[in-house]
């Protein structure tokens, strides 16, 4: 495909990296010259010099034979713009990142109009990633696949925990579910029965979502239920998340600094406890009883500010805490100093719109650990070797594991005599090298 993506930050870099594996024709367009200079160093793509919402500029970009434009600067004006003259000069599909609450709390407004088949907004994306922290709270990362008939949890291993020093062939259990990988010092690979469980081990288990709770409590984790929420930031982020939360009947304290904010907030939110005052504060922390809080999020556009609070709320006790930062770069180190998970919107942003964006046999896609792991849901061809044979007779690529085939309305977590069936949906866990070699055996030859 012909892509043009409008914005060389974090996100649209990302997608460029990720989109130029697959062997697209890429245009990266920004003003900065320095953002593309690092960009023209590190990537193999065509880069464009200039604002992303001139009509010279997208035409110098290939606009008129694009099959599809991303508009993801920090300016969500310039990205309609973009979005709309792409549309009007033949651009098949487009999407637009936006912050502004309005565009998705309206549901009324027809984004048609502005010439985008997606708007996507990033605290949005963010809140609702937490959200599902929030519900497996005991997890670092949560993801649904199949219809949320199939769950993802990464866990874990603690020193003291049931499982540590088993082989994955002891962990004999009534559920069928399968670790589909470990990251250990930093390193995701894919297990064989004969590998051991360490302590500080980081786990990433498949099974049905109505089995995970029993497997969770197998492999020792307890599900602790989670009812009071304290929220540091009142910016775009926090309100969304205070927002969803709301509809689910949490209890929320919401910590802001700035009294017009806290104003705006209040007309907004109805069942929030906003409080003005210094989230830094110690004494503000320990005044409105932050350390009874069963979660903390620091929620603020200052990552400093997130990490520090968040160490503070540990201080006092809170069991769980979850940490934006702006540098996704950030996220494995953080994590080393105490704060439970760090997310990142412009990571996540950035896998949505390849979630959205993905066409043919393969559904979606979904980054682990950065980008250092895919998960693939991806429709099983009519004929080729991968169909109708036992999964142990297959040659599967290193780096690669089926975690589950999803056949109607039928969930199966495989073992080696399991096959795959013509139409069947599947969930594959693939590391990078992996990748171009799982799309050859899903392509029906």
């Amino acid at each position: 495909m012909h892509i043009i993506i409008i914005g060389a930050g974090k996100v649209g870099y990302s997608l460029a990296e990720k989109l130029s594996r697959e062997q697209h024709d890429i245009f990266l367009v920004d003003q900065n010259e320095e953002r593309l200079e690092t960009v023209q160093e590190n990537l193999d793509i065509s880069t464009v010099l200039g604002p992303g919402g001139n009509l010279y500029t997208l035409k110098e970009a290939g606009v008129a034979k694009a099959d599809l434009l991303l508009a993801v600067t920090d300016a969500e004006e310039v990205n309609i713009l973009a979005c709309l003259l792409g549309r009007q000069m033949g651009v098949n599909r487009t999407v637009a990142r936006v912050s502004s609450p309005e565009y998705v709390e309206n549901g009324s407004l027809e984004i048609s109009n502005f010439g985008i088949d997606l708007m996507i907004n990033p605290e949005l994306v963010t809140a609702e990633s937490i959200l599902k922290l929030i519900r497996v709270p005991e997890a670092l990362n949560v993801e649904y696949f199949a219809n949320r008939r199939v769950q993802l949890l990464e866990l874990s291993v603690d020193e003291n925990s049931p499982i540590v020093g088993q082989t994955l062939f002891d962990l004999d259990f009534d559920h069928t579910y399968l670790i589909v990988a470990i990251m250990r010092n930093g390193e995701i690979v894919i297990p064989h029965g004969k590998d051991r469980i360490e302590p500080d081990d980081l786990i990433f288990v498949m099974a049905k979502t109505e089995d995970m709770l029993a497997v969770e409590e197998f492999l020792g984790k307890e599900r602790k239920k989670v009812k009071d929420i304290a929220i540091l930031g009142g910016g775009k982020l926090g309100y969304q998340l205070a927002r969803i939360l709301e509809k689910r009947d949490y209890n929320i304290k919401l910590i802001e600094s700035q009294i017009s904010r806290c104003q705006w907030l209040s007309e907004r939110l109805d069942k929030t406890q906003i409080i003005i005052g210094d989230g830094t504060d110690l004494n503000l922390l320990e005044s409105e009883d932050i350390a009874n809080s069963d979660i903390f999020a620091a929620m603020t556009g200052d990552d400093k500010a997130n990490i520090l609070v968040s160490l503070l709320a540990k201080h006092l006790g809170v069991p769980r805490t979850i940490s934006q930062l702006r540098r996704s770069d950030y996220v494995p180190l953080v994590e080393k100093l105490g704060i439970d998970v760090a997310v990142s919107p412009r990571m996540l942003t950035a896998g949505a719109i390849m979630k959205y964006i993905r066409r043919g046999k393969i559904l979606s896609v979904t980054f682990l650990e950065g980008d250092r792991a895919e998960l693939l849901e991806l429709i099983a061809p009519s004929q080729g070797r991968i169909i109708n044979t036992p999964l142990k007779n297959l040659k599967l690529p290193r780096g690669m594991i089926i975690g589950a085939i999803c056949r109607g309305d039928e969930v199966i977590v495989p073992g080696g005599n399991d096959i795959i069936g013509p139409g069947d949906l599947i969930i594959v866990f693939a590391l990078p090298k992996a990748i171009s070699q799982v799309e050859k055996l899903f392509d029906g030859r």
